[in-house]
């Protein structure tokens, strides 16, 4: 009987560390999402739901109609074409004029998230590779002169009350006055090359937006991503992978402009994820502000209209006094040459001599 516990420990012992790296590798479920032909139209980390919506990369709109646990798949029917808003004020002289104050603010729900070919593990305890990420992204938008408030409080563990946790978090930061908050993530999804990209020929990682359906800010919410879309599209093709919108709140209901930012996934190199913020910043500086970099930068290009607006009712003003006073000249006079002349001395008058030759005999 001995001899059959040790041969059963010793297996066990032989399997241990390949069930660890299973777990490691596999840090949430992964379902496969597909239409109604079974066709591949993109995986999802974590549990769908029937009522689910999904936005593709190409703007394909679907919704998850039923789910199988068993063989982990998702089945969505196509909803058609999703119209993103219009975009065109982009590439226009004068696009939105920005704010004076410009705010915005970052926080990670789940703290553990890492990458795994660059940190080393999926999963970190005590402070994950996301922090990097949102550190970094924090800095390009403070290039593009927008004021950050960023938390790099934790959350800790990664289970079902880390969005719980974060909420005081987020509520924090949003008391601050900012404009939009947005959840910095990696995905779970275990294939890197469904988050590879290029931009501008810098390799770079793609980013999914999250909307959370169940609050009462989930049009808007869905609105917000939708916009940043359209415009990473427009300016950086290929850096945007997708929208999806699912049954939880994420803590979306806090604040309209809200979004959760999925920037790569965990089996994606951490420098190509770093070199997609940089491009994620400028995105939403223009979703926000039109793209105008600071407050200066907004006076400025309302001074300027304000100025053409002024100069533009002088030039009418002066013009119609000029066709007044010439009607009027003919008007007393009745001969065109009187007319003239008596216009020539009135304008004269007008502008205190500046015009015209200068009569001696005019008292001084």
């Amino acid at each position: 009987m001995k001899k059959y516990l040790l041969i059963a420990w010793f297996l066990l012992l032989l399997f241990f560390p390949v069930l660890s790296l299973a777990d490691e590798e596999s840090p949430e479920s992964v379902y496969r999402i597909v239409d109604a032909s079974g066709k591949l139209l993109t995986h999802y980390a974590g549990v769908p739901d029937a009522g689910d919506e999904y936005i593709s990369g190409d703007n394909r709109h679907f919704r998850i109609q039923t789910v199988d646990p068993e063989n982990q798949t998702a089945t969505a029917v196509s909803l058609g074409t999703f119209q993103l808003p219009d975009v065109s004020w982009l590439f226009e002289s004068t696009q939105p004029v920005s704010a004076q104050r410009r705010a915005v603010a970052l926080y990670c729900t789940h703290s553990d998230e890492s990458y795994k070919p660059t940190d080393g593990v999926t999963s970190d305890e005590e402070r994950g590779g996301i922090y990097d990420v949102a550190e970094t992204f924090k800095s390009a938008l403070e290039q593009q002169g927008i004021t950050v408030y960023y938390s790099d409080e934790t959350h800790h563990p990664h289970d079902a009350g880390a969005y719980r946790r974060s909420r005081a978090t987020a509520a924090s930061l949003i008391e601050e006055g900012v404009d939009a908050v947005m959840d910095i993530h990696r995905d779970g999804i275990p294939d890197p090359e469904s988050y590879e990209s290029e931009v501008e020929g810098e390799d770079t990682t793609m980013v999914r937006l999250l909307v959370g359906r169940s609050n009462q800010n989930a049009d808007a919410n869905k609105e917000f991503a939708a916009q940043i879309k359209a415009v990473a599209d427009e300016i950086y093709p290929g850096l945007i992978k997708d929208i999806y919108i699912g049954k939880g709140s994420y803590n979306q209901d806090l604040m309209s402009q809200s979004v959760l930012l999925e920037f790569g996934t965990y089996t994606n190199h951490k420098e190509d994820v770093l070199a997609s913020t940089g491009y994620m910043a400028d995105v939403m500086n223009k979703t926000l502000y039109g793209g105008v970099k600071g407050a200066a930068g907004a006076e400025s290009k309302a001074a300027v209209q304000e100025n053409k607006g002024g100069w533009s009712g002088i030039f009418w003003l002066i013009l119609a006094f000029v066709i007044g006073a010439a009607i009027f000249a003919f008007a007393s006079t009745g001969r065109a040459k009187d007319a003239a002349h008596h216009f020539k001395r009135t304008f004269q008058e007008m502008t205190g001599g500046l015009t015209g030759k200068k009569n001696n005999k005019d008292p001084q």
